[in-house]
């Protein structure tokens, strides 16, 4: 049982060349499609997949996988970049407005503190307010 969950976990795609050749032997016509998946030891579904896509003149290449694309592109993420650079200590508020294009998808606040991390590029997380002009002795009871 372990063997077999190991295997699963380092299951990849296949490569673009075994794919060209599952559909040169599926065009060739002198193989069944079951028989095309028993040679090259892949699924039916996969030779049938393989083929309908070489007759639509698409690319044999593997498709991005493991959910949805990320919102924020490189484009996206050079404007990050930029922004940060410029003003260090911009907020993500105004981060957003930044991205905040006509025509794009509006990007929400942990969206953009996750593309910061991943960018190992520092967030301010409050908007910087003036400093008291009290001065705090740690004891606030003079009002008593």
């Amino acid at each position: 049982m372990d063997a077999i969950l190991c295997i699963m976990l380092v299951m990849r795609s296949y490569p673009k060349e075994l794919r060209s050749r599952v559909v040169a032997a599926g065009e060739q016509g002198e193989l069944t499609i079951a028989d095309v998946a028993q040679v090259f030891s892949v699924g039916l579904t996969f030779v049938k997949k393989m083929l309908r896509l070489q007759r639509a003149g698409e690319d044999l290449a593997p498709r991005h996988g493991g959910g949805p694309k990320p919102l924020l592109q490189d484009p996206e993420r050079a404007l990050l970049r930029a922004a940060v650079t410029k003003q260090p200590d911009v907020t993500l508020a105004e981060l957003q407005q930044v991205l905040a294009t006509p025509g794009s998808r509006p990007v929400s606040l942990p969206t953009l503190c996750r593309a910061l991390q991943s960018l190992q590029l520092p967030r301010k997380k409050k908007v910087s307010a003036p400093r008291s002009e009290t001065k705090s002795n740690g004891r606030n009871f003079g009002s008593w």
